[in-house]
């Protein structure tokens, strides 16, 4: 038995986090998951993430946003407050403080870990600690998709692609976000995706299904701007003189919402809610709509959909094109076009019998993003970390407070070449105008160009 009353043969496996546990992201629910597919095998796991408490004090951190009532489960280890920042088009939240810093290497440097997990290792700063003063095996999942240079270039002017080189193995969850990172900072990735819980039971009810008399959306996600919902609300507006359709929305408010849609007897708003219930809505409906503008590198609430069922109808963006398989199990649209997306559902609705075999095979697709498979690929990722760490003699790269030091004066930060983009190395595959901020009057700024046909 181990000290902690484990099995032996055990891993023990630290999962580390920048972002805020109570303002939960698809990072954190990708960690949580991962987390209790590792503690099913017998794992020792340990989540180390930020923790913002409910009160007035992490409101005005979060720009008025307040954390959500989540549980704190018996592995997680808080690294302290997050302050929320803009970043990639939605909110970061992201700790600073030198005691989560502390923190962290006090519970990575006395643990014992086989392994130390790190999401997300490009943002600042947890990761650049845990990778950086970390002497143990490394795994880097990168999440995001991004193609501007701007951050990517101040990042690696502040020493990330140093820090980053001490990681042992790199995944990323779609080629987007492979591209991502070999653009940026080098390396090679392999890509394993972000999974979903997939239900026994889906493929009965996927075949068991019916249309209604009308066509029945959903969209779900944040209200920002990247993720495109004055386009879906400017296609229903739309579509409500042509054909019987109902919107649902989880995730925004009616306050975010412009006075037209507000109200209207076939439109739903939810806010936020629990999976539950988000889980339900997104079974009864006929497909998922997704019009997210850019800067996605997966898209869970695709394979969510899928999961349950429901084909999507998303945007051409990377990201969502290593999900939906166009015409398959889904459609995808061109990005900010509402009159092709408002053409699509359409076509949708007078092609039912199509409509009903693609909401089958998104239910047989989402067996390729099922938990499972994904945890064992990425304990097989372990298992070559601590090959590599083990056999692989590392020269140690300058902490990045010395190269902070470094790039302080105008000279060194203005004189500094711009690494050349990297050439695509062979990817290991474990698996087979701008839009106003504001929502709530941001529809009439998505242009149609184009009529409507009959």
């Amino acid at each position: 038995m181990s000290p902690d009353g484990g099995p032996t043969d055990a891993m023990r496996i630290a999962l580390v986090s920048p972002y805020s546990w109570s303002y939960p992201g698809g990072v954190t629910r990708h960690v949580k998951a991962l987390a209790g597919q590792f503690q099913d095998q017998g794992n020792y796991v340990r989540v180390l993430a930020p923790f913002d408490p409910a009160g007035r004090k992490s409101s005005m951190l979060h720009r008025g946003a307040k954390p959500q009532p989540v549980e704190i489960p018996e592995h997680f280890v808080s690294l302290g407050r997050t302050v929320g920042l803009a970043a990639n088009g939605a909110v970061s939240n992201l700790s600073i403080t030198a005691l989560g810093f502390s923190t962290l290497l006090h519970e990575l440097h006395t643990r014992r870990y086989d392994v130390v997990h790190i999401h997300e290792p490009v943002a600042p700063l947890v990761g650049w600690v845990a990778a950086e003063r970390t002497q143990l095996p490394l795994v880097g999942t990168f999440h995001t998709y991004s193609d501007d240079p701007l951050p990517n270039r101040i990042a690696n002017l502040f020493g990330a692609r140093q820090v980053l080189s001490r990681l042992h193995v790199r995944i990323a969850v779609s080629e987007a976000a492979a591209w991502t990172g070999r653009r940026w900072f080098g390396g090679e990735y392999r890509i394993i995706p972000n999974g979903v819980h997939v239900d026994p039971h889906r493929l009965v009810r996927a075949a068991s299904r019916r249309s209604g008399d009308r066509l029945r959306i959903v969209f779900v996600g944040q209200p920002v701007e990247r993720k495109g919902l004055p386009v879906l609300l400017r296609a229903f507006q739309q579509l409500q003189e042509q054909i019987p359709i109902d919107l649902v929305m989880v995730g925004p408010s009616p306050d975010d919402l412009p006075p037209s849609v507000r109200g209207q007897p076939h439109v739903r708003v939810l806010g936020k809610v629990d999976d539950d219930t988000k889980h339900r809505e997104v079974e009864q409906a006929d497909v998922l709509c997704a019009p997210s503008l850019g800067g996605e590198s997966f898209g869970m609430v695709l394979t969510e959909a899928f999961a349950a069922g429901t084909p999507a109808v998303a945007s051409d963006i990377a990201g969502y094109r290593d999900v939906v398989r166009d015409g398959v199990n889904g459609v995808l649209v061109p990005p900010a076009d509402a009159w092709a997306l408002a053409q699509t559902l359409r076509k949708l609705w007078a092609q039912p019998q199509r409509l009903a075999l693609m909401s089958r095979t998104a239910a047989v697709d989402a067996e390729r993003f099922a938990w499972p498979g994904v945890a064992a690929s990425v304990i097989a990722a372990y298992h070559d970390a601590i090959a590599i760490h083990g056999t692989t003699a590392r020269r140690r790269p300058p902490r990045f407070r010395t190269m902070l030091a470094k790039t302080s004066s105008p000279t060194a930060t203005l004189n500094q070449p711009t690494p050349p983009p990297q050439p695509t190395p062979g990817v290991q595959h474990a698996y087979g105008g701008r839009h106003r901020r504001n929502l709530a009057g941001g529809v009439s700024a998505i242009d149609t160009r184009r009529p409507m046909s009959a």
